[in-house]
């Protein structure tokens, strides 16, 4: 559909066009009679998410973590908790006014409003001596079941006290900023004012109080868990010091080590005394088995043997003494050199008596007894020390084993303790420092829950322009667009036949002419009508006036499907042939005439029968002959005549649809005659025809062909 179409289509049915836009504002100019004024009023709310200052500094710009805070914080506006909290507030303040007027809260239409909602007994029974009282009332009975008068309040459309009401409450963020508008409107401006200050102020405080709970319950949490792991570390400790205590370990790693060092050391003195020890013991045997006789037994005299076990004795002191000395252990510093004396004295002491027994200076082998008495002594004095020392080193490695024994399985349950105490004061000081992250945190949500009113709400003074003009405007506009693209919508939807290049596109027929729809009176001079039946006459006579035409002329119109106005057609061509003075026959199928001066012909019998051309139109003379032949899909049509026909019309109607089987019956009726076949397309409208009879009219009429043109050419 081109642009011209469409305007025309508009313009075909422009009294829909405008009476549909015209009844629908007039409806809404109607309704809107009636409409209430409403105020309007404004807050303005700083909340510092995107760009505040917290504890750790300025606040970290990260856009999804502040769009999350600011879909939560309008969310939190926007719940309905908030909004019946509000209701259960604003309600409350009206009822504490009782009968006294208080206008910066609600006008005397609006204090009216209310007694008629709620019964003077109840609202005595909501009103508490204060505020808070008649909240908590409020509350209480609101939310005591779903059948009371104040549920059904707080759940219903009222324009002032429902949740539904309180939804009208618009919040959203201005641009990219902390900022945060909230707006409402309502037929009371004070009220208007007065909602949006209570809505402020409790979600405020559901706000700070949701951060708070939040981190007040990590704080409780955290506070309990570091309490037991301080009792967990103390007990572990605990335990530490009494197993030192009853170990007498001061620190078990020194103590190990300096333990470790003392008897490699003490292992390579025994080494060493126990060498020295064998060597002399071994020269002192030696020296013996040289003495002989009564030298010998000079050594086994008992006195001498006194002295020799006490020297032994006070040796064994003096190591003992020197050992422990220098393992730290006590001691008397004292005894050492007292010790070392007795010693000096008992080796005189013992020189002495075996110089007075000596009697004997030679020995055997000629060496002087005198001497090896002397070497027999020192050998025998290192001998004893000797011996004496290794005791004593024998006894303290018997005492390091024990230590050993003792020490060792001390080291595995003092680790184990050790590893106690170092868990415990891992998660003594994780949940510490979680505490203290928490107890941080919270302090930062005080600081950062802090909303601040940067814009407090204002009474609206003016009322805000109502939306009469609008709907009207919008009814009107949307009647005219919904009727334009219904009909336009139709329009392209449409495959009908509408108009002649329609027509020879689908068929591919020539249109030879239109013809308008049937009226009950002629067609006036110069008219649409007039135009199309004297175009499709002179077309028809325009080939039957040809020089190679036959006399008479005779044309055949046809139909796929009745009702295509071909009687229509017949009778308008005829009427017209007549009056420009020609002579025409014309034969309608039974019961198809339009008078009963036509000539009728019964189709079935002319089909069966096979008759001509001649007995169908009864062989009158004529120099026009127009047969009117059945639908070719829904009746019996004669097919002798059809190769005595010079022109078939076929009678298109405007407002239907070619299909495949007209194509197809129109191919075989043309395969039985040699006459051409062309359109003519019936119950045209006038706009429709103009690509067809404008292209007619603009060529120079020819002028009207006569009576005599018609005698000559029959007596030639």
């Amino acid at each position: 559909m081109s642009l011209t179409d469409a305007l025309r289509l508009l313009l075909r049915h422009w009294k829909l066009l405008l009476a549909v836009p015209l009844a629908l504002g007039t409806t809404a100019f109607l309704l809107t009679r009636h409409e209430k004024k409403v105020y309007t009023s404004e807050t303005t709310l700083y909340t510092g998410i995107a760009s505040g200052y917290t504890l750790k500094g300025n606040a970290e710009t990260d856009f999804f973590t502040t769009n999350n805070a600011f879909d939560n914080l309008l969310n939190l506006i926007k719940s309905r908790e908030t909004k019946e909290e509000v209701a259960y507030q604003l309600l409350a303040c009206h009822l504490q006014m009782k009968d006294q007027l208080d206008p910066a809260l609600l006008n005397w239409n609006s204090l009216m409003r209310l007694h008629g909602l709620l019964p003077a007994e109840l609202r005595r029974r909501l009103t508490g001596p204060t505020q808070a009282a008649t909240v908590e009332r409020v509350r209480a009975y609101a939310s005591a079941n779903d059948t009371n008068e104040l549920y059904r309040l707080i759940n219903s459309f009222d324009p002032v006290y429902s949740v539904d009401a309180l939804g009208h409450v618009n919040a959203a963020r201005i641009q990219s900023s902390d900022l945060i508008k909230l707006d409402y409107e309502a037929e009371d401006p004070a009220i208007c004012r007065h909602t949006l200050l209570l809505t402020t102020e409790v979600f405020i405080g559901k706000y700070r109080g949701l951060r708070m709970d939040q981190t007040a319950t990590v704080i409780r949490y955290y506070e309990a868990e570091t309490a037991k792991a301080l009792q967990v570390l103390n007990a572990a400790e605990e335990r530490f010091l009494a197993f030192n205590r009853d170990n007498n370990i001061i620190n078990y790693y020194e103590q190990t080590k300096y333990i470790a060092g003392e008897r490699e050391g003490l292992y390579a003195d025994i080494t060493k005394i126990q060498m020295q020890y064998a060597a002399a013991k071994a020269r002192l045997g030696a020296i013996e088995q040289k003495l002989a006789g009564r030298n010998r037994a000079l050594l086994s005299t008992d006195e001498l043997l006194q002295q020799r076990r006490e020297l032994e004795q006070v040796q064994a002191e003096l190591a003992r003494q020197q050992l422990y000395g220098r393992l730290r252990e006590p001691a008397a510093p004292a005894d050492v050199p007292r010790l070392q004396a007795r010693i000096g004295e008992l080796t005189q002491t013992m020189r002495t008596t075996l110089n007075d027994h000596y009697s004997q200076l030679n020995s055997v082998e000629g060496i002087p007894s005198k001497g090896l008495i002397d070497e027999w002594l020192r050998n025998m004095l290192e001998t004893s020390d000797n011996k004496a020392k290794l005791d004593v080193m024998l006894r303290r490695k018997q005492e390091f084993m024990e230590e050993y024994h003792k020490m060792a399985p001390l080291g595995a349950t003092l680790k184990r303790i050790e590893r106690e105490i170092e868990l415990a004061q891992k998660t003594y000081f994780s949940l510490l420092t979680s505490l203290n992250d928490s107890r941080a945190s919270q302090q930062n949500n005080e600081l950062t829950t802090d909303l601040k009113v940067v814009a407090p709400p204002f009474l609206p003074l003016h009322a805000k322009g109502g939306k009469r003009l609008m709907l009207v405007a919008g009814g009107a506009f949307g009647g005219f667009f919904f009727v334009a693209t219904t009909l336009l919508g139709l329009g392209l939807l449409d495959k009908s036949l509408r108009k002649p290049s329609l027509v020879a596109a689908r068929t591919g027929l020539p249109v030879l002419g239109v013809l308008p729809p049937p009226a009950p009176t002629p067609p006036a001079p110069d008219s649409y009508a007039d135009s199309a039946l004297d175009h499709l006459a002179r077309q028809v006579i325009r080939r039957a006036s040809s020089q190679d035409a036959p006399t008479p002329y005779a044309v055949g119109v046809i139909s796929t499907r009745r009702g295509e106005g071909k009687t229509h057609l017949v009778s308008s061509l005829v009427a017209r042939c007549q009056r420009l003075g020609l002579e025409v026959v014309a034969a309608y199928p039974e019961g198809a005439a339009p008078d009963a001066q036509a000539s009728e012909y019964p189709p079935v019998v002319a089909a069966v029968q096979r008759w001509p051309l001649a007995r169908i139109t009864q062989n009158r003379p004529a120099h026009l002959l127009v047969v009117e032949l059945p639908a070719l899909l829904e009746d019996t049509y004669p097919v002798a005549p059809l190769p005595e026909l010079h022109l078939l019309l076929l009678a298109v109607r405007s407002s239907r649809v070619w299909e495949p089987k007209d194509g197809q019956a129109l191919q075989d009726i043309r395969s039985l005659t040699a006459a051409p076949v062309e359109a003519v397309l019936t119950g045209v409208e006038a706009y429709e025809s103009r690509e067809l009879l404008v292209q007619h009219e603009s060529r120079p009429r020819r002028p009207r062909l006569r009576l005599a043109f018609w005698r000559r050419r029959a007596t030639a």
